[in-house]
């Protein structure tokens, strides 16, 4: 074989270099030869943290990083020593302050023929298929516990209904028939919340914006869920100059039926209070109630799919987990955002801001 040009070998090197899968490599005696920089930006080692840099001290540097030092430390010693059936292993390391990152490292042996020159390592970030594998694997237990309950409730009271060797009297039959109607509504938003959410991650929300009217807006949306309590009452408070929003009347009218619907849920009775508050370039919405409120440690998270607030009300009312991680979704669509205030025994006020409609007049 001839000899290989400077320029191939210039473009060989550079390839390498620039991979966007990190590589390194060692030579027979453990020291480390090569590092591109996507090595370097996957395990956030500085370039000081690299030089000199032998093997022993690699794998240590990385295992004081991860979550799991001592299992990090023995699988990657095992690989890299070739001692391991399967050369590879997965790291997760912390890169920042309550952020992680996993990391795959698979690790090949550099020959020349039959004389072996080292040990390369292939690091490939692998966070988002791990996060989009955690969340099937959290959908796959949710959905079959949340659908399982109106399911069962359903089927109990049907079943119930056709015995033909009791006659149920008019107000008994209302009463199950109710039942079959709410848990078939639990059943119906369970499935809408997951095609929100399946559109969410597509990047595929519709979103038709026009100018509205939030107060008849907020008035139906109250009177409606109004209906579904008798342990609570509603006072809304809006300013007699409310001036008209540039929104998805159909999207902002779903997440306050969430966020009213949640102060319902999760507040066994009291006031629950809608108001808005008019600012320079846009209005402000918010829902309070006075149920049990959210710790502290949880308010950063409530947001997130899938999450609920560890309590004696989430185990009361069970849920989804999606609701308020789609509201947030729907309000950053129309460039707004939303937030939670709370004090823990004494309620929670949800607040979502929305974008004033060009050139309109107050209502």
């Amino acid at each position: 074989m001839d000899m290989p040009s400077d320029n191939q070998v210039r473009l060989v090197s550079s390839a390498i270099t620039s991979l966007t899968d990190g590589l390194v490599v060692f030579d027979d005696q453990a020291q480390m030869r090569f590092f591109n920089y996507a090595a370097q930006e996957l395990l956030g080692l500085t370039a000081e943290e690299w030089a000199t840099c032998d093997a022993p001290t690699w794998v240590e540097r990385l295992a004081v990083r991860s979550t799991a030092p001592n299992t990090v430390r023995a699988r990657l010693l095992a690989v890299l020593e070739a001692r391991a059936a399967v050369p590879s292993v997965e790291l997760e390391l912390e890169v920042a302050p309550e952020s992680s990152r996993i990391v795959a490292a698979r690790c090949f042996r550099v020959r020349d023929g039959a004389t072996e020159l080292g040990v390369g390592v292939l690091l490939r970030d692998v966070t988002r298929e791990r996060t989009a594998d955690a969340m099937k694997s959290q959908l796959l237990a949710t959905v079959s516990h949340e659908l399982r309950t109106p399911l069962a409730s359903i089927k109990g009271f049907a079943t119930t209904l056709l015995r033909q060797d009791v006659q149920w009297d008019e107000a008994t039959q209302h009463d199950f028939l109710r039942i079959i109607e709410e848990d078939a509504d639990r059943l119906t938003e369970i499935i809408d919340n997951l095609l929100d959410m399946s559109q969410i991650e597509a990047g595929a929300l519709r979103i038709a914006k026009e100018p509205a009217q939030l107060r008849q807006l907020i008035r139906d949306v109250t009177d409606e869920m109004r209906m579904r309590t008798e342990a609570h009452y509603f006072v809304v408070d809006l300013p007699a100059d409310l001036p008209r929003v540039q929104i998805d009347p159909r999207r902002i009218r779903q997440v306050l039926t969430n966020l009213i619907g949640n102060a319902i849920k999760y507040a066994k009775k009291g006031q629950i209070t809608v108001a808005c508050e008019v600012e320079d370039d846009h209005v402000t919405v918010s829902v309070s109630d006075q149920g049990e409120g959210i710790p502290p440690e949880y308010r950063g998270k409530i947001f997130e799919r899938f999450f609920q607030v560890d309590n004696s009300s989430t185990r009361r009312v069970g849920g989804s987990g999606l609701g308020l991680a789609i509201s947030r979704s729907i309000v950053e669509a129309h460039d707004g955002k939303i937030w939670v205030e709370s004090t823990t025994g004494q309620g929670s006020t949800f607040r979502f801001t929305l974008p004033r409609a060009h050139k309109d007049g107050n209502e």
